[in-house]
């Protein structure tokens, strides 16, 4: 049996089609570990703050992140490392030459916040807690306009519910970001694990 041209180029066609869509669905299915384990860690930093705004505690804020925060990064190299190694048990150089790559984005992150910071100078717990979340959503939207819409839509998602408890609930916005925000990044990745 012989293939016309036509027929042989909708083939690759659908070749093509079928392998970036199940490049996408692996990328889904990797992300979803850390949007849970991030949603998590929302749900632990914003309900601590709360209660650290409200008995007069303010200066642990920046401890109880900080600690939030290295445990995040540590927990999503757990992750990363555990799921490379999964794909290829042999890629210890190329795990290597990615993880100096996260680590040196971490810190380029990093400093950008603390430099926004220095230069802005929040006062407010909540603009600083607002801050953080429209900068998650927006990396997750660019990621999302190149690597699969489901990112796209957690940006906007996470956006918008950071923006509608800022504006419309401040005196509970620490605790809209606690279980609105960071329940949302659990949904997200479990919604991530099912495509």
């Amino acid at each position: 049996m012989s293939l016309s041209q036509s027929e042989a180029a909708e083939m690759l066609g659908e070749i093509n089609r079928t392998e970036k869509r199940s490049m996408e669905v692996r990328c889904y299915a990797n992300a979803s570990a850390g949007f849970i384990l991030w949603g998590l860690i929302w749900v632990a930093g914003y309900s601590g703050t709360y209660l650290l705004v409200r008995h007069g505690t303010v200066h642990g804020i920046d401890w109880l992140w900080s600690c939030l925060t290295l445990l995040g990064f540590a927990g999503s190299w757990i992750i990363g490392r555990r799921q490379r190694l999964a794909r290829n048990p042999g890629a210890h150089a190329e795990g290597r030459s990615i993880g100096l790559r996260w680590l040196l984005t971490i810190v380029a992150l990093w400093s950008f916040v603390i430099a926004t910071f220095t230069v802005m100078r929040p006062y407010n717990p909540a603009a600083t807690g607002a801050f953080i979340p429209l900068l998650v959503a927006l990396a997750y939207a660019v990621f999302g306009i190149w690597r699969g819409l489901r990112f796209l839509y957690a940006g906007i998602a996470v956006a918008a519910l950071t923006l509608g408890g800022f504006f419309y609930l401040p005196e509970y916005f620490l605790l809209w970001m606690a279980f609105v925000g960071g329940g949302s990044l659990v949904l997200v990745g479990l919604w991530l694990r099912k495509v």
